[in-house]
């Protein structure tokens, strides 16, 4: 018997192709108000604060289970394979996290905002800023901004998000009217392209030939809730 090939199946903002197979059973860890199309359990640890989601509301159009991300109530090897989008820097505890994920499936993908990405656009609630380094995913703590760069971010955020339908902070509103929609377009384009590009996007895929591994600044972290 033949087995089936994986097909590319679009993951994260940046729709990174990840080797999903016809037949593998998928979960979408952090799935809130954007499931993957592919996932056939989505997995929530908040279903009612959507702070982190600019609003929206949890998407169920499926089989969905509320549970914490560093304590996982599935079976080892659950799953085929597991994806973790733009929730990995939110995490309190990213080494039990990472634990969790290698234990619950046999392969997985995991995207967060890229160091560069994390300093132009400075979301508060981002724990950790998340990089990769010689195939291994790195959570580095968060320093205090300077005058400088909060002033520079603040502005990247309000131009970079003023497209958007839906953001957690304000913006700058477009004009009204058609000098409005061709800038809003512009705004989109753009951003779907630094989306595309990996620019701003740390992206780790892991597999049984491909281990995860992590490390986690040993470096006192201001913004862990104790």
């Amino acid at each position: 018997m033949t087995r089936a090939r994986p097909r590319p199946v679009r993951a994260g903002w940046s729709r990174t192709r990840v080797p999903v197979a016809p037949g593998m059973r998928v979960l979408d860890l952090g799935s809130g108000a954007f499931p993957n199309l592919r996932a056939d359990v989505l997995c929530d640890g908040e279903l009612v604060d959507n702070r982190h989601r600019a609003g929206l509301a949890v998407v169920v159009d499926r089989p969905l289970v509320q549970a914490d991300a560093t304590a996982l109530p599935f079976r080892d090897r659950a799953f085929d394979f597991v994806i973790a989008s733009h929730l990995a820097e939110h995490i309190q505890d990213p080494e039990s996290f990472c634990r969790e994920l290698a234990r619950v499936a046999a392969a997985g993908y995991i995207e967060t905002p890229s160091p560069l990405a994390d300093a132009m656009l400075e979301e508060e609630y981002h724990v950790w800023r998340v990089g990769r380094r010689a195939g291994r995913i790195e959570f580095r703590t968060k320093r205090q901004r300077g005058r400088l760069h909060a002033a520079f971010a603040d502005w990247f955020y309000k131009v970079f998000y003023a497209g958007q339908p839906s953001c957690a902070g304000a913006t700058y509103q477009l004009p009204r009217g058609r000098l409005g929609g061709v800038a809003r377009f512009v705004l989109r384009a753009l951003g779907g392209l630094l989306n595309r590009s990996g620019i701003l996007h740390t992206r780790v895929i892991f597999s049984p030939s491909r281990p995860l591994r992590w490390r986690v600044d040993p470096r006192e972290n201001p913004r862990l809730v104790t």
